[in-house]
């Protein structure tokens, strides 16, 4: 019998303590951010999956990061005639983000690490078929960057260049 009067009284403490968190709320204002025009770029952690990052002038073209990927989103053209020194001449690097798992499966095999997981993540668009399909050795998308994923501001958007600076000014 004393069991019983204790969950009771249990469940009715614990009940109010969810009520008075729901009523504090209840009267607050709601907060609206209308992204992307307001906000700032969050920092995430070193170890985020964001959007990819590939420097194409270190890629040798041996096609284990599209071996690797277990989506097959990775497409990757070279010239079979035109040859240099380094060797394979890279066409299309292509990353198809409707298929992609960001399961980082493609970082580990590439030899001379051309290619990184970003901290940039925001693929909206108004079509389904935009900025889905990424070709990076034509520059698309702007959060191609040379800096690691492991730095603050890796990933960050050419426009959103003047933000960041005036983020830096203000923490001086």
């Amino acid at each position: 019998m004393k069991t019983y009067f204790k969950n009771i009284w249990h469940g009715v403490t614990t009940t109010a303590k969810g009520m008075l968190l729901t009523w504090r709320h209840f009267f607050t204002k709601p907060t609206t951010i209308q992204y992307p025009d307001e906000g700032e770029q969050t920092y995430f952690s070193p170890y985020e999956r964001g959007l990819h990052e590939f420097e194409p002038e270190k890629c040798i073209v041996c096609h284990l990061c599209a071996k690797a990927c277990p989506v097959d989103c990775i497409d990757i053209g070279e010239d079979k005639e035109a040859k240099t020194k380094a060797g394979k001449v890279l066409t299309k690097f292509e990353i198809d983000y409707n298929k992609c798992l960001f399961c980082e499966l493609c970082v580990d095999p590439c030899p001379v690490d051309c290619i990184h997981m970003g901290q940039q993540y925001d693929l909206a668009a108004f079509e389904r078929s935009e900025q889905v399909k990424i070709d990076f050795t034509k520059g698309e998308g702007p959060w191609r960057t040379a800096l690691t994923s492991a730095h603050p501001d890796a990933g960050v958007r050419p426009h959103d260049e003047q933000a960041r600076r005036e983020r830096e000014a203000s923490e001086w």
